[in-house]
């Protein structure tokens, strides 16, 4: 494939996996909240949170092991990748017995550590544990991934979550129709499509990426030290991401109790699949910013940089507009159960959340350059002072003023934007030694570009009445359509629609 093609490929590809991701939690959130309550449901949230937490020690050596292995295949080093990859995966092994041990330690006193409703400790005690044993798995299935990364093939990853998702799915909806509704079926199910997944990435490593080759000879601690003094850093900042939003639903158990965590847990849904959806548009950059990087074109990687800021604005500056507009009715719709108040509250604390990945949709693919150009201890350092702040600012509001889990979700938001509008379009210019303000035009782009959104959309939705979900998506589908022929001239510039509008035409007539 040609390399615009092979991006296309990518993106629809992991597009099509979000949607279907997004789907499943869309339509299991509400069945869950109804069938366990609001207040059980959120130790779901808060388990996955402690593997958050758990990532911080693995994060070190899997998120650089792609960059790595990725620069020496590249140059045609093929041996040397090969050390690279059966050296990392010696270590995950390792790193996962560790994590097994101490897995145990914590499920086995779990009460110790959280507030628990009386009845539900075998329950909550049980979800923790199995989603303790999926994350273990992922460390070992960790290495695999890089396969399609390498050879920037990404589609496969998608297609395999894809196929992971509908495992998912089929067991719930067996465990609910078969089963009274139990706490730890959703990671019972997770633990399913967590075998599968590395299953199927041993598999596509073994297709795609043969002369890489995985054995205990070619283990190499020198290569392990290697990775490690560079991934250390995205150690400290999955610490960072913990102290900014990680600590959220914990704080909130411990402060608030269970009831505002259940609440706060439905609210953090919608943002983290934005996150997820932004997260995965940026990725889909990165193998082509390492091939650009390893073949020293750094004009055409500063090209790529900003070609990537604009198509990720225009994909989400949408959706995001959308649900600040349309939020209350979406939330009165998908939680049926819940009160006007309740209704009310979780679309401010979902707002609140959302407030960072308005800054960072603009500035979100300028992230993996700082792990292409192995500069990541600066913005490390900045995420981490953010982190200590957020918590010592959160704790000290909850405690002293009435504002509670409002508190809890907006800080960080507040602070992470500013980071993300400020420092990080400036420090990617730092390391690649251009402009400092080269980055800025898109932002500004994208910002008037949202709040013109905003505008169009609450001017839209004083006038319409959302009474079903027909009526909800027919309004969602006009203003897509509105938002997007809005956004293009906002975003791109005269040169890049004649361009776009004449690679459609050309694909058009060859479709005909």
């Amino acid at each position: 494939m040609s390399n615009s093609r092979q991006m296309t490929v990518n993106m629809l590809a992991a597009v099509v996996s979000f949607i279907i991701n997004t789907g499943i939690n869309f339509i299991l959130t509400p069945i869950l909240v109804r069938e366990l309550g609001s207040n059980t449901y959120g130790f779901i949230g808060l388990a996955n949170n402690f593997v958050q937490y758990a990532t911080i020690v693995t994060v070190a050596l899997n998120s650089m092991s792609g960059r790595f292995i990725s620069i020496e295949y590249n140059k045609g080093n093929v041996e040397k990748a090969s050390k690279y990859f059966s050296s990392v995966l010696i270590a995950d092994m390792i790193i996962a017995a560790v994590m097994l041990l101490a897995s145990a330690v914590i499920v086995l006193n779990l009460e110790l550590m959280l507030q628990i409703p009386k009845g539900l400790e075998n329950a909550v005690k049980l979800t923790f544990a199995i989603t303790f044993l999926t994350f273990i798995i992922s460390i070992i299935t960790a290495i695999f991934t890089t396969a399609a990364f390498v050879k920037n093939r990404l589609y496969l990853n998608s297609i395999r979550d894809i196929i992971s998702n509908a495992i998912k799915v089929f067991i719930i909806f067996l465990l609910f129709s078969l089963f009274p509704a139990k706490l730890y079926f959703l990671a019972v199910a997770s633990l399913a499509s967590g075998i599968f997944l590395l299953a199927a990435n041993m598999t596509v490593k073994r297709k795609i990426l043969p002369e890489v080759k995985m054995s205990v000879r070619l283990f190499d601690f020198s290569f392990v030290k290697d990775i490690l003094s560079s991934g250390v850093w995205n150690s400290v900042a999955f610490l960072s991401n913990a102290l900014n939003t990680g600590l959220d639903l914990l704080i909130c158990n411990l402060t608030l109790g269970p009831g505002p965590m259940g609440l706060l847990s439905i609210s953090v849904t919608v943002p983290h699949c934005i996150s997820q959806l932004i997260t995965t548009l940026a990725n889909i950059f990165t193998p082509r910013f390492t091939i650009l990087y390893a073949k020293d074109k750094i004009d055409a990687l500063v090209e790529e940089a900003k070609f990537s800021q604009k198509i990720v604005s225009l994909i989400m500056s949408v959706p995001l507009a959308g649900f600040v507009a349309y939020g209350i009715s979406f939330y009165k719709l998908w939680q049926p159960t819940k009160t006007a108040d309740e209704i009310f509250l979780i679309w401010v604390l979902t707002v609140l959340a959302c407030i960072s990945y308005i800054s960072m949709c603009h500035t979100r693919t300028l992230y993996p350059l700082f792990t292409v150009c192995n500069k990541l201890k600066a913005n490390v350092l900045v995420s981490l002072i953010i982190g200590i702040v957020t918590v010592g600012s959160v704790i000290v509001l909850v405690k002293y003023t009435p504002l509670g889990v409002y508190a809890i979700a907006g800080v960080s938001s507040v602070l992470l934007s500013l980071k993300s509008m400020t420092f990080v379009p400036l420090y990617a210019s730092h390391i690649l030694n251009i402009k400092k303000t080269t980055f800025f035009p898109t932002i500004i782009r994208g910002w008037i570009c949202f709040i013109v959104l905003c505008a169009v959309f609450c001017f839209a939705n004083s006038f319409i009445q959302i009474r079903s979900w027909f009526s909800f998506l027919a309004v969602c589908a006009v203003s897509g359509l509105v938002g997007y022929v809005v956004s293009v001239p906002l975003i791109l510039s005269k040169s890049e629609i004649v361009k776009l509008k004449n690679k459609l035409t050309s694909k058009f007539k060859k479709a005909g």
